[in-house]
């Protein structure tokens, strides 16, 4: 039996960890649907008995990036040489958001591989069956990003989670529910009561993401309210769904504490992407194999430029097989 993750985040917090040398690597990297240009993006390293442990930093300007790199060493707790403690004192109590998720997950990594231990050793789990969606932002003519995307290798039967615009007409929307496998609609707290009701009557097996005051739908999820335990407790007593995501909760054991309280309310709980582009990705991927698996899980696997097509085909392909007998996390 799969330990709780209430259990693997106490198992984590506590293991040792000693970090000797902290560096910061920042880049740029291309992808659909991010807005502005490349995503900027910055992988913190973090080094200590001839291991390194790694976190990224999903932050949304470059000035944040530029900040964590200057600052990820001061934000690590101990002497100035060596920093010696448990995974869950290592970090100024005063560090936020995601910067301290990105070096909570590095410490995890780096702990993990002092130890010598995977997940697959503290859970039992060797690997994970992995079911996800594949998300697009809000458009004009959503059933044709459909067919576009299921023609270029996500395949007839891979399901989707789609920003919803709320210009929408009546033609997208009946347009748009004639494709199967729309698993999750965002509103991103957007439209009104009118448009919610509309798609309700289209898609009623469809999870609502963050919709607007007033919707009576028997499937609503929340996702940008959910910044800690406490908020996706609220949720789950509420009868939501609850989409937690680990950099906007400060690190992944909060995130594995929000799913304790999901499971032990039996609701409905789903891991989703912050635009990872590395590590962070693998990181959440993993978590969702262990503790949501057969959720719709907003995690598509990084489908890379370059890659042999066989390679990209399986990345977009789900449910994925994830291995969590590998060193360290993620």
């Amino acid at each position: 039996m799969t330990p709780s993750a209430g259990a693997l985040a106490e198992a984590l917090a506590a293991l040792p960890v000693q970090v000797s040398a902290v560096e910061v690597r920042q880049t740029g990297v291309a992808l659909d649907d991010y807005p502005g240009g490349p995503r900027p993006s910055s992988v913190v390293r973090l080094v200590g008995r001839g291991h390194a442990g790694e976190g990224e930093n999903v932050a949304f300007t470059a000035e944040e990036h530029a900040r964590f790199a200057a600052d990820a060493a001061a934000m690590l707790r101990g002497p100035r040489g060596a920093k010696l403690g448990r995974v869950d004192a290592m970090i100024d109590p005063a560090a936020r958001g995601y910067a301290r998720a990105a070096l909570e997950a590095a410490l995890i990594d780096l702990a993990m591989r002092q130890a010598g231990t995977t997940l697959a050793a503290l859970t039992g789990v060797a690997c994970g069956s992995l079911r996800f969606v594949v998300s697009f932002a809000a458009c004009a003519d959503p059933a044709a990003r459909v067919r576009s995307l299921r023609a270029g290798g996500s395949g007839p039967g891979q399901e989707l989670k789609i920003d919803v615009d709320p210009t929408w007409g009546r033609d997208v929307e009946v347009a748009l529910a004639a494709h199967a496998g729309i698993a999750i609609l965002d509103f991103k707290g957007r439209g009104d009561a009118e448009l919610a009701g509309e798609l309700s009557a289209l898609f009623p097996g469809t999870i609502f993401e963050d919709p607007p005051a007033g919707t009576a739908h028997s499937r609503v999820a929340r996702d940008g309210s959910l910044s800690d335990a406490r908020a996706v407790a609220l949720a789950l007593a509420r009868g939501e769904a609850v989409n937690i995501k680990a950099p906007r909760m400060g690190g992944p054991l909060e995130a594995l504490r929000a799913l304790d309280l999901a499971a032990r309310a039996a609701g409905t709980a789903y891991l989703g992407g912050m635009f990872e582009v590395g590590v962070g990705r693998r990181q959440a991927r993993q978590l969702a194999a262990l503790f949501c698996p057969a959720s719709p899980n907003d995690l598509a696997g990084l489908v890379e430029d370059g890659a042999p097509p066989r390679a990209n085909a399986e990345a977009a392909a789900s449910p994925a097989l994830i291995r969590l007998d590998t060193p360290g996390f993620g």
